[in-house]
């Protein structure tokens, strides 16, 4: 899946269990004001210039009438195209100290590739969400293998640690598949649906998503599953093979739907671990309907068992 197929599912299950939330996302702009923006701060990856054809940020956390409207990004706010601006131009204004880096650091930083640490924000960073605290979520739009990644950027640790995802399609991608099975995304934080809205947080502490949990549908995994993030893997990793797991789940789904028209099977992770409950989630049209599948890595050989999802979204849980 593309990164308009993947956010535009995501805001369909939104608009479904969270309509505050969903509301409260700006139409994008127009060509004319998003090619400005980018003229402003500096050369955009085409993602990123397909993300902001999808919408122009969020509403602030709070609404017309000071209710919450929730978030669409765990921890952060997605931003305006003007926020984009100001954010950037902020951001050069007030540059980390570097001086302890020694005289050659900026020639170092010139010869970096996307995903490397330059200690500084760059012109080369695209801020597309603020958490309200000083911190961004940034595309690395340098040149290299990695470029289009997402990263992290404070005013404690700058540009500090490894990319959170290979490009905007992943993050999205991983948001998506939370909200429909409830997963944490990462460091135990989960989405939650209280009255429209949807919120992230330790799922242990939100009576809201304990509440929403017990009216959704369960289905029963045989073992625990794993987070992974695809953006730390390499082709040096003990990887899935794809094409199998594609295959099987296009066999999976036509067993499940005998005499229905199923199409071919997509996602957007490019890279699994071949870890005993790693797990990604495969979209598939089923006479016509988009229909989503788990593919759960067995551990042996590139076995993978995979289940139907319900739609609306469900609970797993494991088999005692």
């Amino acid at each position: 899946m593309n990164l308009t197929e993947v956010w535009t599912a995501y805001m369909a299950i939104l608009r479904e269990r969270a309509p505050v939330t969903a509301a409260s996302i700006r139409p994008p702009r127009t060509a004319g004001e998003r090619e400005s923006a980018e003229s402003a701060t500096t050369p955009w990856t085409e993602e990123l210039r397909e993300f902001y054809g999808l919408h122009d940020g969020q509403h602030e956390t709070y609404g017309d009438e000071n209710g919450p409207v929730g978030s669409v990004l765990p921890d952060y706010t997605l931003s305006s195209l003007d926020q984009v601006v100001g954010r950037h131009r902020f951001s050069l204004e007030n540059l980390h100290p570097i001086d302890d880096l020694g005289a050659d650091w900026p020639a170092v930083v010139r010869a970096q590739e996307a995903g490397e640490t330059a200690e500084m924000f760059l012109p080369a960073y695209v801020p597309f969400a603020e958490d309200g605290a000083g911190g961004t979520t940034y595309v690395d739009t340098r040149a290299g293998t990695r470029s289009g990644c997402v990263r992290n950027f404070s005013y404690d640790s700058a540009d500090q640690g490894a990319p959170w995802f290979d490009s905007l399609t992943d993050y999205i991608a991983v948001l998506l598949r939370s909200v429909e099975t409830g997963s944490a995304v990462y460091d135990n934080v989960a989405p939650s649906f209280v009255d429209g809205v949807l919120e992230w947080g330790d799922p242990a502490f939100s009576e809201g998503s304990m509440a929403y949990a017990a009216t959704l549908p369960i289905v029963r995994i045989p073992f625990a599953l794993i987070d992974f993030r695809p953006s730390q893997l390499s082709d040096d990793d003990d990887l899935l093979d794809l094409d199998h797991v594609r295959r099987t789940v296009v066999d999976t789904a036509r067993r499940l739907h005998p005499g229905a028209f199923v199409g071919d099977a997509r996602a957007v992770y490019r890279q699994v671990p071949r870890v005993r409950g790693a797990n990604m989630n495969w979209w598939v049209s089923v006479d016509g309907a988009e229909t989503v599948f788990t593919a759960i890595v067995t551990g042996e050989e590139h076995d993978v068992i995979v289940l139907e999802l319900p739609s609306g979204g469900c609970v797993l849980e494991v088999d005692d």
